[in-house]
């Protein structure tokens, strides 16, 4: 579970990623809770010492309990991935997937892609975000629109986390006074990428200090 955790942490993680993290660490679950019914504790190395050093069995009935448990808290809290799994393959490898399952309107440029070379290059290179930042947009534009939506979808609690811990420090004893509208405007600047534009302001200014 740690480690689980520990890959779904970070900066600008894509929903894909997610995804991947999230089928794989539930295709492992199953197999736990398979393995457990069969008293097999072949990833369970604690549980294996544990057997072999006492006189009594590992209660592995009760421990496949909690994979279940678990297994069904995981299939409630990502049932929004399940619901749009479909669209998440096709973003991770448009490439491998069923063109009559796809929208009509992406059919006609999937087809496209797919018949060609150089982009299945491109494709290959493993980074997604400039493979489809590649497509020409005249060409490929409802692919563009397509996986821009999932683009800009979180794939980690990063932002949240970060807002939270920067809240701290804005809204402390000492600053408690703060109206909403300017907290809301600290921490904007501060969980976002943005670079102000002081070069392009300032030229639009004709005096930078008015006259008293």
């Amino acid at each position: 579970m740690n480690d689980f955790n520990l890959r779904l942490q970070g900066e600008n993680g894509p929903i894909y990623d997610m995804y991947t993290q999230v089928t794989a660490f539930r295709q492992k679950l199953v197999l736990f809770e398979s393995q457990l019914m069969r008293d097999c504790f072949a990833h369970f190395t604690c549980c294996e010492k544990f057997n072999q050093e006492t006189q009594s069995r590992f209660p592995a009935k009760f421990a496949q309990e909690i994979i279940s448990d678990l297994k069904l808290q995981f299939q409630e809290l990502f049932s929004d991935l399940d619901v749009n799994a479909g669209e998440i393959q096709i973003f991770q490898n448009p490439f491998n997937c069923d063109l009559k399952k796809l929208p009509p309107e992406l059919q006609m440029e999937v087809i496209d892609l797919q018949s060609n070379d150089l982009l299945k290059d491109k494709y290959k290179e493993g980074n997604l975000v400039e493979f489809y930042k590649y497509l020409p947009s005249d060409q490929y534009a409802h692919v563009k629109n397509f996986v821009c939506g999932l683009m800009s979808v979180f794939g980690t609690t990063y932002v949240r986390e970060k807002t939270f811990s920067m809240m701290k420090y804005v809204k402390s004893n000492y600053s408690s006074s703060l109206s909403d509208e300017y907290v809301q405007s600290i921490l904007m600047i501060g969980y976002t990428n943005f670079e102000p534009q002081l070069n392009a302001i300032l030229s639009e200014k004709h005096q930078y200090h008015t006259s008293h």
